[in-house]
């Protein structure tokens, strides 16, 4: 019963924060389709940000927030791709967080 309200208090923050971050990439897509990529710009940046969601989502996400920074200051290309990468990421986060809440509540780690 004395951990029940910190689950709570844990499970909301995460939750506002992930909604948080997805809106500011959200605004960072929209910012980065407003600029016209450089045709010499590479996307091996935004590519290896959604491989990395896939396997590891926290550093896939940031690094699809770094992309999509590049994108919009016209330094790199893949906006599709880094875009995928926080859906992905902040799916998989989600995921991650559902199923470690799950299992602290059913006593899984005694």
């Amino acid at each position: 019963m004395g951990a029940y309200p910190i689950t709570i208090v844990l499970i909301v923050a995460g939750a506002i924060a992930l909604i948080f971050l997805l809106r500011f990439g959200i605004r960072q897509n929209a910012a980065a389709s407003a600029v016209d990529p450089n045709p010499d710009a590479t996307g091996a940046l935004a590519v290896l940000s959604f491989v990395l969601a896939l396997i590891l989502p926290v550093i896939g996400v940031v690094l699809a927030h770094v992309t999509l920074s590049r994108i919009a200051r016209g330094e790199a290309s893949g906006r599709v791709f880094a875009f995928a990468a926080l859906w992905v990421g902040y799916g998989l986060l989600t995921l991650e967080l559902a199923v470690v809440v799950f299992l602290y509540q059913n006593n899984y780690w005694t």
